[in-house]
């Protein structure tokens, strides 16, 4: 299981939107580093919605933020 799931953190982000605005969004609804650190593991792409970024964190779970790091843009 990839963590806690992020989706009730990012109600008010702004899809599309990309890894940073989720970690704002997510931040600003007081969540934790076991929400914060999956999302900022995530690859740099825009999110079409919530499930698109829960999709995403289970794909990535395991994976180290430097085997992730270098999908940044």
């Amino acid at each position: 299981m990839p963590g806690t799931d992020p989706r009730p953190y990012l109600t008010a982000a702004k899809y599309p939107c990309g890894r940073a605005e989720l970690l704002r969004a997510a931040a600003a609804a007081g969540a934790g580093d076991d929400v914060l650190g999956p999302l900022g593991t995530l690859p740099g792409t825009d999110y079409a919605d919530g499930d698109g970024v829960w999709e995403a964190v289970c794909e990535c779970d395991g994976a180290s933020i430097h085997d992730t790091a270098k999908e940044a843009p």
